[in-house]
């Protein structure tokens, strides 16, 4: 590292240059991870902005110079306050990264004066200058992960590196601009694209922190996309000095509540899929990582966490092997060890909260399955492993759990999935979203006439039709049993939600009235038995639709939503359009609220409303 002794101009703004610090927030409990580091003073040191305090410093060659120095200020004053296990932030200018290990072994040594635990930095990489490749920057991250130190991704999204610098620095950390979170509460777009850059990190076993949070709107929308971690003035402005932060934030009790009652019921790792896996230190010597595999014969993979706790990936037993079998192995090892460090042998490795669904746990195997399974964490922290051969076991028993709850005749998910669904949904408290329950009209005697055969025909017709009208991405559609039916769909309106409920119903009724004989279909009615088994003219089928629209953040609980549709669908069979519908904007706290997702009531409760008429 080139480093130039400041002058007396520069060492007269570093005086008034100091930090202020913002918390970074758990999304899964309210914790505080760690805090960022955000310079301020810039205006009195005679700078209109923090970028030109570092362009100037770049012109003047004294970048580097400045950065350590602002980098020993920071430090000093996140000892002083900082609580126990928490991590500092600190940005660092792409254009002072160079290949050697100067910078960090300085950085290490200021860690270990102040009493902090390398585990404890993260060094956040912005995307505002581009990294040059031709220096070594692998080099210089392996570096910094061979001190313990932790990477992340500033601004992700808003520079020109954008995947090109998460592919080069394979970080732990993903901070999402502020731009995609800025009205994502009100922009679906908005909220669509953040979840997709949460996955594809997820994807890659990244933590992903979500950057200027600042309405509850916003929050809820990052909790259900996924985010691990948020920060933002929602939560708190940026402060200087010790005692400047609580430990508890209110507004994240309300998030934790979304997250919980957004996970699918009965889908998440049982503890008894979890090996308990004592982890190695990432201090750890290869002599210590051989003697536990020596010792633990049917051990093959072996997490590594950092100082605090953290898993940072696995030591898989092949790798070491060849070295074992060797006539010169071990001393080969201990060269290595000496050369690169220990960590030389560190595999990455998908991690994920040990709440995770089974479905988000396989897809992040399936980006590294060379690790052999998944770290999962509780509160960041280590807790356990999930082997390959588990989580396939996990993905082949709900893929059976499904099959069994399907129905024969449609090949539809049944009442389990229809729950699971509504559980999920219930959550979602970001985004408006229509429930609808399908009802057919004159099934019964339509059956007597002509028979369950036809009667099944007529069954797996409307079972296509929704399909082809609901099979869009964000779209469900479920088979209750007999002629009973449920969809759900992402609107942002309930005019647009009524658009293919309307389309469906139409339809239905259209083709439907090709089964009749062409004397019941140009009359228009058959003779039936009604309800009360009372012979006259019946009309011809069709279906109804009961529709509750919720808007965001309107607290309905399963229960009301299930009283809603019955009510519903008794109106839209008398109605001439034969759909009803009700929007929930604003639901009153009631006694209901904070017992967890009632979603086992809701099918039940639905079905014995109606008439069962349906030969399933």
């Amino acid at each position: 590292m080139n480093t130039t002794v400041l002058s007396d101009a520069w060492e007269e703004s570093l005086e008034k240059l100091h930090f202020a610090f913002q918390p970074i927030v758990q999304t899964s409990d309210g914790r505080v991870y760690g805090y960022e580091a955000l310079l301020r003073g810039w205006m009195e040191a005679g700078f209109p902005s923090i970028a030109s305090v570092f362009d100037a410093a770049f012109l003047d060659a004294v970048l580097s110079s400045l950065d350590m120095s602002l980098r020993a200020k920071a430090l000093a004053d996140f000892a002083a306050w900082s609580p126990a296990g928490t991590k500092l932030f600190f940005n660092v200018d792409n254009r002072t990264i160079q290949p050697d290990d100067t910078a960090m072994g300085a950085t290490a040594a200021m860690l270990a004066s102040l009493g902090l635990a390398p585990s404890r930095m993260v060094f956040e990489i912005s995307e505002r200058h581009e990294v040059n490749g031709d220096i070594g920057f692998e080099s210089v991250v392996a570096l910094c992960r061979g001190h313990g130190f932790r990477i992340a991704i500033d601004d992700f999204g808003s520079g020109y590196a954008g995947l090109k610098l998460l592919h080069m620095s394979e970080p732990d950390i993903v901070k999402i601009d502020r731009h995609f979170v800025s009205g994502s509460g009100n922009e679906p777009r908005k909220a669509a694209f953040l979840e997709k850059i949460v996955g594809m990190a997820h994807l890659m076993g990244v933590t992903v922190v979500a950057e200027g949070v600042e309405t509850e709107a916003e929050l809820d929308v990052c909790v259900e996309a996924g985010v691990d971690m948020v920060q933002g003035f929602l939560l708190a402005r940026p402060k200087a000095g010790p005692g400047a932060f609580g430990t508890a934030f209110p507004v994240m009790e309300r998030a934790g509540r979304v997250a919980r009652r957004g996970r699918s019921r009965g889908s998440g790792v049982g503890a008894s899929s979890v090996r308990d896996v004592s982890p190695a230190r990432l201090s750890d010597g290869f002599l210590d990582v051989l003697s536990r595999f020596r010792k633990e014969v049917d051990l093959d993979i072996l997490p590594v966490v950092d100082a605090s706790g953290e898993p940072v990936g696995v030591y898989l037993e092949r790798d070491f092997r060849p070295y074992v079998y060797s006539p010169y192995g071990i001393s080969l090892l201990e060269h290595l060890e000496t050369a690169k460090g220990a960590s030389s042998f560190l595999r990455k490795a998908p991690i994920a909260p040990i709440c995770a669904d089974i479905v988000r746990l396989l897809e992040a195997f399936g980006a590294l399955p060379s690790s052999g399974g998944v770290l999962v964490t509780r509160d960041s922290r280590y807790a356990g492993l999930v082997p390959a051969a588990e989580l396939l076991s996990l993905v082949a028993e709900r893929e059976l759990a499904e099959a069994r709850d399907q129905n024969p005749l449609t090949r539809l998910p049944g009442n389990l999935r229809v729950a699971e669904v509504i559980s999920q949904r219930m959550g979602d408290v970001a985004r408006g979203r229509a429930f609808v329950y399908f009802d057919f009209d004159n099934f019964k005697p339509f059956n007597d006439r002509y028979g369950f055969r036809l009667g099944d025909r007529v069954i797996q017709l409307f079972a296509d039709i929704l399909r082809s009208i609901f099979g869009r991405e964000g779209c469900f559609v479920g088979h209750l049993g007999g002629d009973d039916f449920f969809a759900f769909a992402y609107e942002y309106t309930i005019e647009e939600a009524m658009i293919p409920v309307r389309k469906a119903v139409d339809r239905f009724r259209r083709e439907a009235s090709s089964f009749y004989s062409a004397e019941d279909r140009e009359r228009g009615w058959i003779l039936g038995r009604d309800r009360s088994e009372v012979e006259r003219r019946m009309p011809l089928i069709g279906v109804s639709a009961a529709i509750v629209f919720v808007e965001a953040d309107s607290g309905i609980e399963p229960e009301s939503l299930s009283d809603l549709l019955a009510s519903l669908k008794k109106e839209a069979k008398a109605s001439e359009s034969h759909t009803a519908s009700k929007i929930v904007e604003t639901a009153a706290e009631d006694s209901s609220r904070g017992k967890g997702p009632a979603f086992a009531v809701f099918v039940p409760a639905l079905i014995s409303s109606s008439r069962r008429r349906g030969p399933i």
